[in-house]
């Protein structure tokens, strides 16, 4: 069965563009099709830790593998790009996270899904809205368009490319 799988991409280290660039064929080879691509965003760094800003983006993609398979393959791919768990919301190359996958809805420990502050991060309701404007929240039943326009977060969001 193939499942509707909402990546984010994000980074602030190294050339977040090429690395975007760089990701992009391993999520095809490991993951699955993309089938669309937000733009690219600059945004604001989130959290208390003072950084550079962020390139973020979204893309969509067909995939085989389940949530926890999607997830361990994601991990791989941020370590092969240099990616280091040294602080929450601290610097990073390659930040992946799973934001929806198809309307699932899962409460692990190690994996929440739909991503759970989605409808706070306008750096990630921009591009979703973007690329799928009428998709549906499965817990709270609206839009992304209606996520994002509800969204408190006061954060600069400017298209990048």
């Amino acid at each position: 069965m193939i499942n509707q799988l909402f990546l984010s991409l994000g980074g602030n280290l190294g050339n977040t563009r090429e690395i975007f660039e760089g990701a992009y064929p391993l999520i095809e080879k490991k993951i699955g099709k993309i089938s669309v691509y937000s733009s690219i965003y600059q945004t604001e760094a989130w959290g208390p830790i003072p950084q550079a800003d962020f390139l973020n983006q979204v893309i969509l993609v067909s995939t085989r593998l389940a949530p926890q398979a999607c997830l361990t393959e994601m991990l791989a791919i941020e370590k092969e790009f240099g990616r280091e768990r040294k602080e929450r919301w601290g610097p990073r190359t390659l930040d992946l996270d799973i934001l929806y996958y198809s309307d699932v809805v899962i409460a692990e420990a190690d994996l929440t899904v739909p991503h759970p502050r989605i409808a706070e991060r306008k750096f990630i309701l921009t591009p979703l809205a973007e690329i799928a404007p009428s998709f549906q929240d499965p817990l709270s039943r609206k839009t992304m368009l209606e996520l994002v326009d509800s969204c408190t977060d006061t954060s600069n969001v400017n298209r990048f490319a």
